[in-house]
């Protein structure tokens, strides 16, 4: 089977039963179509039985020789192809995985950083006492931000009919839509 075809196939699958969110899909259908971007500028065959582990070594080495590409990146580029072929040898559309051998490289993990009591009291304070046109919107956005603990996503993705003003409470839905069915209290957080 051709590269191209099986790519489109893979992304459909990942959309339709395995509900990968948007930003998700995109990443992942950008980073199959930079490997057959690759392939093809090299005059590397596009059929999945022909590509080789070896052509994965030099688009890993173009990739940071030639684009700088950091290693985080690096390991989702190298993550999406072994989750390709690992789809297309169970749809028996190769017989070889060209990824086998295939290691992603380590990368430093970053420590996340977090304000200090006194500092977000202040931010607080700040956007409490901001007039601004949209100042009730970030104050807003800040505190269900810090006082709930959702990804920044899960903020952008709120909807009304995940706000009860009643009960003072918000369902987040977790990464790949997840949540618990129906919403136990648990999933959701006050507020006050």
């Amino acid at each position: 089977m051709n590269y191209v075809q099986a790519a489109d196939d893979y992304i459909l699958y990942l959309e339709v039963e395995k509900n990968y969110s948007v930003n998700t899909l995109n990443s992942y259908a950008y980073d199959l179509k930079l490997f057959g971007d690759f392939l093809d500028q090299n005059n590397r065959s596009l059929m999945l039985d022909e590509i080789t582990s070896s052509s994965v070594r030099r688009f890993v080495q173009d990739q940071v020789i030639q684009y700088e590409i950091k290693p985080r990146t690096l390991q989702r580029r190298i993550s999406c192809l072994k989750s390709f072929t690992q789809y297309c040898l169970k749809e028996n559309y190769m017989k070889v995985d060209f990824m086998a051998g295939i290691q992603a490289p380590k990368s430093d993990k970053k420590l996340p950083s977090y304000m200090t009591l006194p500092d977000l009291k202040k931010l607080f304070s700040s956007l409490e006492t901001d007039e601004r046109p949209l100042a009730l919107r970030n104050e807003l956005m800040f505190k269900l931000l810090a006082t709930t603990g959702m990804r920044r996503q899960e903020l952008v993705d709120l909807t009304w009919e995940q706000v009860d003003l009643n009960y003072k409470t918000v369902l987040i839905r977790g990464k790949g839509k997840k949540r618990a069915s129906p919403p136990s209290s648990s999933d959701r957080h006050s507020f006050n």
